[in-house]
């Protein structure tokens, strides 16, 4: 089985593709391509692979495209002006019940907070895949899902914040994540010893990885179904997959 992992970016030079060979004894990651993909890559990803994990959101808000539209034909706006309309607008119902059901090792009172795809950047590379992967089932029930590797590190007890970026101290806390992560998943191998050092370095190429182990986790039933996948709102906002606490852990072949 191949599972494929897709950090999406609205540039092809910060889109990372990550894909995990499953059999045998092993989980060996394949050799990590040209640094980027393009349109035409992603498309042959989503193609060749078992089950593929894209970090993006796969919709909208339902509230918010209702509103926009009928503010688009010059009728009202359709969504309540409290707090809870303004949430509406801003956060679908999975980054709402990503918040409610994700918890952290040892940390009760930590929460997930997913960011915004109707008020934040991450629309931009949201559209972009919109347009690439075309109509899809966007529920959790199809070949491709949408995963948030912030939350998948959270639940797993791995760092999950201030991994990001160049500085010294992204890089220590990166470098750390990813020693923790192979410490907890010795089955999981590279057939190049470099492609560790990328990822390593690389935050895009770390979420790409993280999203494919996710997609493996959704394959293999250890994530949280506690939802309705033929929802409305799940078939047309999407849903992430939100891996069990303990999905790492069993997710030696």
């Amino acid at each position: 089985m191949l599972s494929v992992g897709i950090d999406v970016a609205s540039q092809d030079a910060r889109t990372a593709i990550c894909s995990i060979r499953w059999g045998g004894n092993q989980a060996r990651i394949e050799p990590l391509g040209p640094r980027g993909a393009g349109d035409g890559e992603i498309r042959r990803c989503v193609e060749s692979g078992d089950r593929v994990g894209v970090d993006i959101p796969l919709g909208w808000p339902s509230a918010f495209v209702e509103s926009v539209s009928s503010h688009h034909r010059g009728e009202k706006w359709t969504a309540e002006v409290d707090a809870a309309g303004m949430a509406s607008l801003r956060l679908r119902e999975t980054d709402r019940w990503v918040t409610s059901q994700a918890r952290r090792p040892g940390e009760p009172e930590a929460r997930c907070h997913p960011m915004s795809v109707s008020t934040n950047l991450i629309a931009i590379p949201a559209m972009r895949m919109a347009r690439v992967l075309g109509p899809v089932d966007r529920s959790g029930a199809g070949k491709v899902i949408e995963v948030y590797p912030a939350a998948a590190l959270f639940v797993w007890g791995l760092p999950y914040r201030r991994y990001k970026g160049a500085l010294p101290d992204r890089r220590e806390t990166r470098h750390a994540l990813v020693d923790q992560l192979r410490a907890r998943a010795p089955w999981l191998v590279a057939t190049r010893d470099e492609d560790w050092g990328r990822i390593r370095e690389n935050d895009h190429e770390l979420d790409a990885l993280i999203a494919a182990l996710v997609a493996h986790a959704k394959a293999r039933g250890l994530c949280n179904e506690d939802y309705d996948e033929t929802s409305a709102n799940a078939r047309s906002e999407g849903w992430i997959a939100l891996p069990l606490p303990d999905a790492l852990d069993h997710l030696a072949p």
